[in-house]
Parts: C-alpha cells; structure tokens; sequence
C-alpha cells in the first residue's frame, strides 16, 4: 500500500508541475501511450472463451449494476471488451453476467473514470480475470477504492495503457473502436469531464460511450471531431442521465435512434432528471434504462440494431 500511496503522489506532483499527460508510474504500473493505430502485435490480448465466435455480430451488454456503470462487449469474433466494473457490491452482477456467457478472460478492459462507482468492482474483477490490456486516463484519484485498483493491476502483471484522443484500441480487426475524449492538450480538473468517450462501429452500425462525461467535454469532442464524426445509432447516455450530461448540441450530433441509461431503482440523485427525459421525447430517442429492465441487451450485426430486455 505504500508503494501505491507514492505512486498517487508522485504522479499528483508531476502532473502539476509539466501540466501535460504523466504516462509511467513511479513504481510497479507501467502507464503506456496507447498506440494511435491498431497494431499486429501489441498489446496482446488474452484468450477468451465467448461462445458467441464468428456470430457476426457485435453484442452489447448494459449489466445491471444499479447505481453505476459496467457494460459488456463481445465482438463478432468473440473478443470480450468491459467497460468500468459498477460499485463496491457489483462484482456478482459482472461474474454472473460473464459466467451465463462463458467468460473466463477479458481480452480490453476499459476504466472511463475512478469515481467509486465506476470502479468499485474493479480490483476485484482484475484479481479473478486474465486481461489483455487495460485502458485507463491519467486522472489521478486518491481513494482507497482507486488505490486497491492501481495495486491489483501491478499484482497481476496486466499491460496499462493511457487512452487520449488519439487513441485507437485494439480489439477486433472488423470493429473500430476510437477514442474521442480525454483530448490531447486539454488538462482536466474534475473526474466526469476527464471520462473516456469511445465510438465503436462495426459495419454501418456503431454505439457511443460516454462514461460520465459531462456538457463541457461533449462540446470539446464536438470541436475536435466535428459533428458528422459522433453519428451513431445508440447513445449510452452519460453520468447516468444527469442534466448535466447530454447536451442538446451533443445528442443532436449523436443522432441515434436508442439511447441506454445505467442507474439504481429510486437513486438518490433523482437519475435520470426530467430534463433529459423531455430531450428523449422531444429528438423521438427510444429510452432503455436498467432501473425498469435489468440488464439490457443491444445487437449490433453491421446493418440494423435490435434491443433485447
């Protein structure tokens, strides 16, 4: 735990004295530029067991975790992708999810952001999973709960490496999956705005996630990108839709068809706020939250989408 303690601080040091992206620990973690193109080799992805291989389909899973994020990806060759690990109490929901469908390994693990209930499950699901890679932002939290992340990750030997705007992550050579957000250059001082946004398109049909990214990075990723680049046919609303989130700029850009939330039953934060759920109506968005169905299922087969509650 020292070791990790020193880590936080070091790079808490560094990243305010150059101002700019810290990508190597201190101590065990090694943070890596993540390449900015699909590479041959690396990182290595590890073996999986999905029994979906050679389905041609791209299956998205919003997992039930209540208040908080955790989605599932199986690419149309069987790569599984898993992005962000719920709260402290979601580790049963990701494991059972993943053992309905076969999965022993992950082959990307994404981190949008280290609020708690992003990352609460995490340590656990890297202590009992194999990992290709990882992908995580330079956002530096000081929590146990980001701690006990950061500690696993060393234990387990697993390849971490920073993902930017001008990342491409390699996954499966029939899906894209791009970055959009953290941006190069810009320093982020509050862990929402820092959330990786991705797009992931297979075929003439692809999915945004957006982690908890609020108004200010939607319309940063809209600067950078332009607004025919965010097209999509869903849209995982972000920070569980917060009416800080999903502007009427971004969602316009967007312009997807079906929007998904991940929120408890009756939370606290009165998730998802009115004002988002009249921006729904009014853009004609079909609305799928986990609060009312559970786990939702999303299929992608490179044409049209289907919904599966």
């Amino acid at each position: 735990m020292k070791k990790i303690v020193i880590f936080v601080l070091c790079l808490i040091m560094l990243s305010a004295l150059c101002g700019c992206d810290v990508l190597k620990s201190v101590v065990g973690i090694d943070i890596e530029p993540a390449p900015t193109a699909v590479p041959t080799s690396t990182p290595t992805a590890a073996p999986t067991t999905a029994p979906f291989c050679g389905d041609g389909e791209l299956d998205v899973y919003v997992i039930d975790v209540g208040q908080g994020d955790s989605i599932l990806l199986i690419s149309p060759s069987g790569k599984t992708m898993l992005i962000d690990a719920g709260d402290g109490g979601a580790f049963d929901a990701i494991s059972s999810q993943l053992t309905k469908l076969n999965i022993t390994s992950l082959d990307v693990v994404v981190v949008t952001h280290p609020h708690a209930d992003h990352i609460g499950s995490m340590a656990k699901v890297i202590n009992s999973y194999e990992i290709g890679s990882f992908y995580m932002t330079d956002f530096v939290a000081t929590t146990k709960t980001y701690e006990r992340m950061l500690t696993e990750l060393e234990d387990n030997n697993v390849s971490v490496y920073q993902a930017t705007s001008d990342t491409l992550i390699a996954w499966d050579e029939d899906v894209t999956v791009q970055v959009l957000s953290p941006i190069v250059g810009i320093e982020y001082d509050d862990s929402n705005t820092s959330s990786i946004v991705m797009k992931v398109s297979y075929g003439n049909t692809s999915i945004m996630l957006t982690g908890d990214a609020e108004k200010e990075t939607e319309s940063g990723i809209i600067a950078l990108w332009g607004e025919d680049a965010l097209k999509a046919d869903v849209l995982k609303l972000g920070h569980h839709g917060s009416s800080t989130s999903s502007s009427l700029e971004f969602v316009v850009a967007v312009d997807p068809d079906i929007a998904l939330c991940s929120l408890g039953v009756d939370n606290d934060y009165g998730h998802p706020h009115r004002e988002t759920l009249a921006l729904m109506e009014e853009l004609n968005i079909a609305l799928y939250r986990t609060d009312l169905l559970g786990t939702i299922k999303i299929v992608l087969d490179g044409t049209d989408i289907q919904v599966i509650k």
